[in-house]
C-alpha cells in the first residue's frame, strides 16, 4: 500500500459497535422474522421434504443418465 493511504487508514476512528443500534436490530420486525423462520411449525416441512427430495433425486439421475448416452452417442460408441 502506498504512504498516503496507510496515514488515512490510521487517522479513521475505531469501529466501535453501537449499542443502541445493535439493541434495536436484535428487537426488529427482521429478527423476529429470522427467528420465526428458525423455528419449524409441527408437519409443515416434513411432508414437503418427503415428497420432493426423491423427485429431485429422480430427476437427478435421469439427467445423469441423458448425459451418459448422449456423451456414447458423440464418440460413437452407441448407434441407433
Amino acid at each position: 500500500m502506498s504512504e498516503p493511504l496507510i496515514r488515512l487508514l490510521a487517522e479513521l476512528p475505531p469501529a466501535d459497535p453501537d449499542p443502541a443500534r445493535a439493541k434495536w436490530m436484535r428487537a426488529g420486525p427482521v429478527a423476529e422474522a429470522a427467528r420465526a423462520s428458525t423455528s419449524p411449525v409441527p408437519g409443515s416441512r416434513g411432508r414437503t421434504a418427503q415428497l420432493w427430495q426423491p423427485l429431485i433425486a429422480l430427476l437427478g439421475v435421469a439427467y445423469l443418465t441423458e448425459v451418459v448416452v448422449q456423451t456414447i452417442r458423440f464418440y460413437g460408441m452407441f448407434r441407433d
